[in-house]
């Protein structure tokens, strides 16, 4: 994922995350707790997250995130995500318009990562994903 920088495993199902956004002329670092809900291996999995901004613009936030994979043949999976976010702070001021376009921006990016990971060509930044 773009802005992840860091990924610590806490115990089983439970992880501390440190992702830095920019939103329009705001950025911010936040820590985020995610707790693994429900996993269905391989088709499903539920992620809750709560998090809070520890450098930049004040913010918190809330999501539940449900990852689904549909096998479509022996060389193609549909990936579907949904989300459900609740953002406080001075980046749920900017208003929902601009924070669609850049969670659109973001999983597009993803998703261009794990592409080129799962087709043995990305660059470095992708191998990282």
């Amino acid at each position: 994922m773009p802005s992840v920088q860091s990924v610590e495993v806490l115990d089983e199902g439970h992880y501390k995350t440190i992702v830095r956004q920019k939103v329009g002329f705001i950025s911010a670092t936040f820590e985020i707790q995610t707790e693994v809900l429900e996993e269905l291996a391989p088709e499903r999995l539920v992620l809750a997250n709560t998090g809070k901004t520890v450098l930049g613009a004040n913010g918190h936030l809330r999501s539940v995130d449900t990852i689904t994979l549909t096998r479509l043949s022996d060389r193609e999976t549909k990936i579907r995500l949904e989300s459900e976010l609740i953002l406080g702070g001075q980046l749920a001021v900017l208003g929902a318009k601009l924070i669609q376009v850049k969670s659109k921006e973001i999983i597009g990016q993803a998703v261009a990562n794990l592409k080129d990971r799962l087709e043995g060509t990305g660059t470095d930044a992708a191998q990282k994903l």
